[in-house]
């Protein structure tokens, strides 16, 4: 698909669009240190044949776009608010139908809530208006982050630490394992394919300029937990929402899903039975491609 550098002021964001231009315009907004390309392409391809604009973006620090030192110049979520818009500016595109998954569902909480006249609709797919807690829970620290992680999940991500502290990875494939032993944990019970998922892993390696900013995943962290619950502002939120999340997700369980969609007026959930926080599995793309196309049918 054709792919394009936008500039967010000194920044230049990697951009990548799918569908025709003419058609409604959906920003698919990744999360943490991810890169655009987690968004499923099965995805991108789904929502441009059901007549939408598509386009998707590494964040700064992440894939293609530019590497930023965080010590000299931090940021938090609003300026990767600001990012988004300069995606949309770079395409020249007024409002869109915004969908954020995690971090990604974070930034389009504030987008929402910041610059409601760039925004057609909000499709939040496993976040949280309260995800700038998840930096102490995370540690197994006490946040208004309730309820935490899974108690598993944090196990396991402890034993990985204790893992790569011990035998540091050095090569491209001890990397990509090592990114991957991360992520299968938050697949969920859905069917699924785990060599899919390695698969992707291995392209963000590949495609990188710098692969994985050693501190990307920290610098995200960092920068959501700068912002604060939304909560008391998204009970004034005046845009059309939808929430999706996995009932099996253990980094942001269900019930901020469910808790995001009885504070936004209005807003629908759809819940997902057995999905987890990545990794979807065909079936479960198709149903964030209905949803979103339903959302954004009024163009």
């Amino acid at each position: 698909m054709p792919e394009k550098t936008v500039n967010a002021g000194e920044l230049q964001l990697w951009t990548e669009d799918f569908g025709d231009p003419a058609d409604p315009t959906v920003l698919l907004i990744v999360g943490a240190d991810a890169q655009a390309v987690g968004w499923p392409d099965r995805l991108c391809h789904g929502l441009a044949a059901s007549g939408r604009h598509v386009i998707r973006y590494d964040h700064r620090n992440t894939g293609k776009s530019t590497l930023v030192d965080y010590d000299k110049n931090p940021y938090d979520c609003h300026d990767l608010a600001r990012d988004a818009l300069a995606v949309l500016d770079g395409y020249g595109v007024g409002a869109a139908h915004i969908v954020g998954g995690s971090m990604g569902g974070f930034i389009a909480q504030l987008l929402g809530l910041d610059h409601p006249d760039r925004v057609r609709s909000l499709t939040l797919v496993s976040t949280s208006s309260c995800l700038a807690g998840v930096v102490p829970a995370l540690s197994g620290e006490e946040s208004f982050f309730s309820p935490p992680p899974h108690a598993d999940y944090l196990a396991h991500m402890a034993q990985v630490g204790a893992e790569l502290t011990a035998g540091p990875p050095a090569t491209r494939e001890e990397l990509i394992e090592a990114r991957f032993s991360a992520y299968a944990p938050l697949a969920g019970s859905t069917e699924f394919d785990l060599e899919e998922c390695r698969a992707v892993l291995t392209h963000e390696y590949d495609r990188a300029t710098n692969p994985w900013h050693p501190d990307a995943s920290q610098l995200a962290i960092h920068a959501t937990a700068a912002v604060g619950d939304l909560a008391p502002r998204l009970r004034a939120l005046d845009v059309p929402t939808l929430v999706i999340h996995g009932t099996e997700d253990p980094i942001i369980p269900v019930e901020h899903g469910r808790a995001l969609a009885e504070t936004v007026p209005g807003a629908t959930g759809l819940f997902v039975e057995g999905y987890g926080h990545v990794c979807p599995s065909a079936a479960v793309i198709e149903q964030l491609r209905a949803a979103i196309v339903a959302i954004s049918g009024g163009g």
